[in-house]
């Protein structure tokens, strides 16, 4: 299952400004479950994002560039959950990710803070 969040035309989103957050079947590419974004109302917002990936037990999150800063990154990868980047605006899809590096994380974390 995939994890990620996006806007209410289904494009990818960064996690603390997306509409919804979204849980994908990777084996049809199918939305199963779309709920409103609980980081919207929270004063954490991209480790709650990553947090309810974890309870809704993804494999992989896909997050949108900007996303992914360091508790993000932390908790993600204690949960052993596959990250991949994504491009805010394009349409949700699996194809043309790339994988997280340190870089992303470190712009994230920056974009965070000036958040």
């Amino acid at each position: 299952m995939i994890c990620t969040t996006v806007n209410e035309n289904l494009e990818f989103e960064i996690f603390s400004k997306a509409k919804y957050i979204v849980l994908v079947d990777d084996k049809n590419n199918e939305v199963i479950l779309k709920e409103e974004n609980p980081a919207l109302n929270s004063p954490m917002k991209r480790p709650t994002v990553s947090k309810e990936c974890v309870k809704l037990k993804a494999d992989t999150v896909i997050a949108p560039h900007g996303s992914l800063c360091f508790p993000s990154y932390r908790i993600l990868k204690k949960a052993e959950i596959k990250m991949l980047i994504s491009n805010p605006g394009d349409k949700l899809t699996t194809t043309n990710l790339k994988e997280v590096n340190m870089r992303e994380v470190m712009y994230s974390s920056f974009l965070a803070i000036s958040e």
